[in-house]
């Protein structure tokens, strides 16, 4: 799962034109544990969810949809 959200995050960031390092400041954590978390390495509480979900201006489920999306 947090695979998953991992890959929604990394879409989400290209299609905003964001850096990892902008999502990281944005959300009050480094970079590092941001790439962490997009390579599945970190778990990911629903309280990060959220702020990351924000931070991208998106619902959280849509995270996981983007991973749908790019298997289809």
């Amino acid at each position: 799962m947090s695979d998953d959200i991992g890959h929604g995050i990394v879409v989400r960031r290209a299609v905003l034109r964001m850096t990892q390092t902008e999502l990281a400041r944005r959300i009050g954590v480094t970079r590092s544990y941001i790439s962490m978390l997009e390579n599945g390495e970190r778990p990911l509480t629903d309280e990060l969810r959220q702020k990351i979900a924000a931070a991208l201006d998106c619902k959280p489920e849509f995270l996981l949809r983007q991973l749908e999306s790019a298997a289809a």
